[in-house]
């Protein structure tokens, strides 16, 4: 069943404007919003929504819902930001999932530029099957930025936030490059306070990521990086658990690759960082860099029963000197890794055959990443 509810907001020829869903349904069709306080679609039924074969356009929230439990599948959909215009209240990132609340959530197959990227927060009300988790897969990611009217957001391409234990959640076969200039991105994958289980922990493997820098690029400054499981939560219940992070490639990235700020039970393991540390016209990174960090960031007691193994690092610093080293103040962060490429072999031509690598990994488990439809 579709009940779809057009806004009168002025939209292009080619699109309708803002879309209200209150039926659960699918939904197809080319919609955006040219008004940051207003969601190019917004979700407003705890009913299985399907959003497919669609082109997404917004200057705020490209798809949103909010409280809600709601049950929301992208796919096949491209997404677009839009000049953002003022907002009143609080800034309006140009998410392009933004949900609060949710039983399941998957995105696959989608195009994103110029997006927040995706963001779950609040509480998970799911049952634990397999059909009420997250799935964010098979993604094509350009140039993520947190630009708000007169101003940026730290924004990122998958953020957690949410509260409750999510069994089955899946991160993996997403391709996000960051251009120098061109996005304004903190951390690539933020897991805040959010948790798997023991027996099914978040799975965050086999995506591919490169670009991290200041924005403005001129800053020396930038907190951002790669893939980071942070917690400052105080409640044991509450605090960031039961991750794997695995076979990923790192590429290009400021600050950091691999970071544990909070939390426990994580693991990463068969990662692969190459960081040349400089820009496509030759010049060397002005900002710190480095390949692993791990540390009870915030000193909670809740950083405990951690592990970082089996990664291969290869990253120069900003003044071409060696950053492969490992940052460890509260545990054995790694137990081996693998330390092969000289300095002075590190150059961009390294970063370029990782790229390579990458689309010999998708050919080779036939995965096609991005819209496999024509819309």
């Amino acid at each position: 069943m579709r009940v779809l509810h057009f806004s009168p907001h002025a939209a292009s020829p080619t699109f309708n404007g803002p879309l209200i869903i209150t039926k659960g349904g699918t939904y197809s069709g080319s919609w955006e919003s040219r008004d940051s306080e207003v969601p190019a679609v917004e979700v407003r039924t705890s009913e299985p929504v399907i959003i497919e074969d669609s082109k997404i356009r917004g200057a705020g929230f490209l798809i949103r819902s909010q409280g809600y439990g709601a049950d929301i599948t992208v796919r096949n959909t491209t997404g677009h930001g839009l000049p953002p215009t003022p907002y009143s209240d609080y800034a309006k990132p140009r998410r392009f999932l933004a949900v609060d609340v949710f039983r399941n959530v998957v995105v696959e197959n989608c195009y994103l530029e110029k997006t927040a990227g995706i963001y779950l927060g609040v509480e998970y009300t799911g049952n634990g099957s397999p059909g009420q988790s997250i799935k964010i897969r098979y993604n094509k990611v350009r140039n993520i930025t947190g630009e708000v009217y007169q101003g940026k957001e730290l924004v990122q391409f998958v953020q957690f936030n949410y509260r409750g234990e999510v069994p089955h959640a899946e991160i993996a076969w997403n391709e996000v490059i960051n251009e120098p200039g061109a996005s304004a991105v903190e951390d690539n994958i933020n897991i805040y306070n959010s948790r798997g289980t023991t027996d099914s922990p978040i799975r965050i493997h086999n995506n591919y990521i490169q670009g991290a820098f200041p924005n403005p690029l001129h800053l020396t400054e930038y907190s951002g990086g790669g893939i980071l499981t942070d917690s400052p939560g105080t409640d044991s219940l509450e605090a960031t658990a039961y991750v794997k992070v695995y076979e990923n490639q790192l590429v290009g990235l400021g600050n950091y690759c691999l970071g544990i700020a909070g939390g426990n039970h994580i693991e990463m393991h068969h990662n692969q960082a190459v960081v040349a540390a400089q820009f496509p016209d030759g010049e060397p990174y002005h900002f710190w860099t480095s390949g692993i960090w791990a540390k009870d960031y915030y000193k909670t007691g809740n950083t405990f029963n951690n592990s970082m193994h089996h990664n291969t690092l290869a990253v120069l610093g900003r003044n071409r000197d060696w950053r492969n080293e490992i940052f460890d103040s509260t545990f054995a962060a790694a137990d081996e890794f693998a330390n092969s490429i000289l300095p002075d072999s590190i150059t961009r031509r390294l970063e370029d055959a990782e790229f390579i690598l990458w689309q010999e990994k998708l050919r080779d488990q036939r995965i096609n990443i991005g819209p496999v439809s024509t819309i």
